[in-house]
């Protein structure tokens, strides 16, 4: 069995796959595996706010 990522906005690892979507269960998010690596922060310091989502410069 391959290890599903964890989820790219909360980095929960408990994610699982639905027809082709990986699902967040604690955060409801959904993505495709394709858009995983793409949505990753690079590696480093991160900043969240008090909701988990990652705070960038530059992204409105």
């Amino acid at each position: 069995m391959t290890a599903l990522p964890n989820c790219p906005k909360c980095q929960s690892t408990l994610t699982y796959e639905d027809r082709g979507l990986l699902i967040c269960p604690e955060c409801g998010h959904e993505w495709s595996a394709a858009q995983g690596a793409a949505e990753e922060p690079a590696a480093g310091f991160v900043v969240r706010d008090a909701n988990g989502t990652i705070l960038q410069d530059g992204i409105p």
